[in-house]
């Protein structure tokens, strides 16, 4: 879930940059800093949106530079158990699909996939159903359900985020938007 959030932090600004603008370098240090870092808290900081308040700055012997305690605006995207998410397949592989879902791929696994036998057809990229002519290749739209989350932040890229999407009104947007347009047909001719 995308979060606007306010956030302190503390920046340390280089001498060589003690001539720019104060709240430009404080700035550039905080996005510099925070950007894209996987925190278990917070989740990961997409964006700084700006700076708020800069405090009294403060000099650490031996150290040329100064620090600022600095208040700031702050965008964050921390998936959270049992949310539903939409994305985009931008992988498939033998057990599963990765879906992208904010600055993070999720892992769908076959088994997660719907109550059907999924096979893994290699030549043409895609997962497929042999029951009801169901598939999945790179490029589908989903939803889906988070329901394993393990953020990894010295490594986020080793974090994993499980997802199913083996429940009503999760699945694939198209077969989504079939079975709405079938139950609707349904309903008109009762």
């Amino acid at each position: 879930m995308y979060k606007k959030m306010k956030l302190e932090g503390i920046v340390r600004i280089p001498p060589g940059q003690m001539g720019d603008p104060l709240e430009e370098a404080v700035e550039m240090a905080l996005r510099n800093k925070y950007e894209a870092r996987v925190d278990k808290v917070l989740g990961t900081v997409v964006a700084v949106l700006g700076v708020d308040d800069i405090g009294e700055g403060r000099i650490l012997a031996g150290d040329g530079a100064i620090y600022y305690n600095a208040t700031f605006d702050a965008i964050v995207f921390k998936p959270e158990m049992q949310e539903i998410v939409e994305g985009e397949v931008v992988e498939i592989v033998k057990f599963g699909a990765f879906i992208g879902i904010g600055p993070f791929d999720g892992l769908l696994h076959v088994s997660q996939i719907t109550n059907e036998y999924i096979s893994y057809d290699e030549k043409n990229a895609r997962l497929a159903s042999k029951d009801s002519n169901k598939s999945l290749g790179e490029g589908d739209r989903v939803r889906a359900r988070i329901i394993a989350i393990s953020l990894n932040e010295k490594e986020p890229r080793e974090s994993k985020i499980g997802l199913t999407m083996r429940q009503t009104g999760l699945g694939k947007i198209e077969w989504l938007e079939a079975g709405r347009r079938r139950e609707e047909a349904e309903a008109e001719s009762k």
